[in-house]
């Protein structure tokens, strides 16, 4: 039991630290060795309190260098910790597994249609995109076609952007779907 706590805490720390890095907090050497002091504002003081002090955070750190998500940089004569470019491919794995609709009070009659053609060769993208569509509850009319009531606009263009697809993804507001309630 405890082992699964540690876990789910170290977990935790991971996606805390490189959300925080991503949102541009500055990680010197000073935070992560005796003597430090705490994380800045993005890193929730509970989480800090929780991760057995500085223990937990350095053998995340060292975890998270093995797998080139992070890398200490000299800055201005600072030791710094950024972020790599998988780093940064893993802080939008996350805002895209967290992404959901907005749930509306009162159906504005519009339908939201989701048209897409992506070609072969980008064949993960779409197969991701689609599976997203899916999890985000759209109903699937067409292989390639999907619908929903729910205001997804900026949601699509994010998804489309984050998967490489933005030219071949299609938001349509339509009144009425034969078939469709």
């Amino acid at each position: 039991m405890a082992r699964a706590s540690s876990y789910g805490i170290a977990l935790g720390l991971t996606k805390g630290l490189i959300m925080a890095l991503g949102a541009g907090v500055i990680i010197t050497t000073a935070i992560v060795f005796p003597g430090a002091g705490y994380l800045y504002k993005e890193f929730k003081k509970e989480k800090w309190e929780e991760s057995k002090k500085r223990g937990m955070l350095k053998s995340t750190i060292k975890r998270l260098e093995k797998q080139k998500l992070v890398a200490w940089k000299e800055i201005n004569g600072e030791l710094r910790l950024t972020l790599s470019k998988n780093g940064h491919k893993k802080i939008l794995k996350y805002k895209i597994d967290e992404l959901k609709l907005k749930e509306q009070k009162r159906w504005d009659g519009l339908w939201r249609v989701i048209i897409f053609d992506i070609p072969e060769k980008n064949k993960l993208g779409r197969e991701r995109f689609r599976k997203k569509l899916k999890e985000l509850k759209f109903f699937q009319l067409q292989k390639s076609v999907f619908v929903t009531k729910l205001e997804c606009r900026e949601e699509m263009s994010f998804l489309a952007s984050s998967f490489g697809i933005p030219n071949n993804v299609h938001y349509i507001l339509a009144r009425e779907i034969e078939g469709l309630g």
